[in-house]
């Protein structure tokens, strides 16, 4: 299920709940929810919701962070939403560089289109897949 935002704009506790139904977790939901909560409230973690996509960072050393993306909303409205987010932790958090892991094969598509029209001078993206066999997403947030 997705929420188009431009329609209704959903609170964090929603987009988190649509999130876990939409990816079902290995663990059940009163063990994932908990933990995700945890994860949000450490001390070098910032959060930012823009449409119906909840962004979580954690900053780290040199303008490097680790990030997270909980998206409930329609795809057209993921990729601006995206472009958003990359432009807040340039600006806002003063980040060069993100980085993020992931399962989904289809959101590799996400960067190439971002890529095409990249919102900020300079940026650019590197794809790996880690040991794990995830994908890897090394986004250079430009000058």
């Amino acid at each position: 299920m997705y929420v188009d935002s431009k329609d209704k704009e959903l609170d964090s506790g929603q987009i988190l709940g649509i999130f876990l139904k939409n990816n079902p977790q290995p663990q059940p939901d009163n063990v994932v929810m908990p933990a995700i909560l945890a994860e949000l409230s450490q001390p070098n973690c910032k959060v930012q919701q823009i449409g119906n996509t909840l962004f979580e960072v954690h900053t780290g050393q040199n303008g490097q962070g680790f990030f997270k993306a909980f998206n409930v909303d329609i795809p057209p409205n993921f990729v601006d939403n995206s472009k958003q987010f990359v432009v807040w932790a340039r600006r806002v958090l003063n980040l060069k560089v993100l980085v993020t892991e992931f399962d989904d094969p289809q959101l590799a598509q996400l960067f190439k289109i971002i890529a095409m029209r990249p919102p900020l001078p300079g940026m650019g993206y590197q794809m790996y897949k880690s040991q794990s066999g995830k994908t890897r997403i090394v986004l250079n947030l430009g000058a």
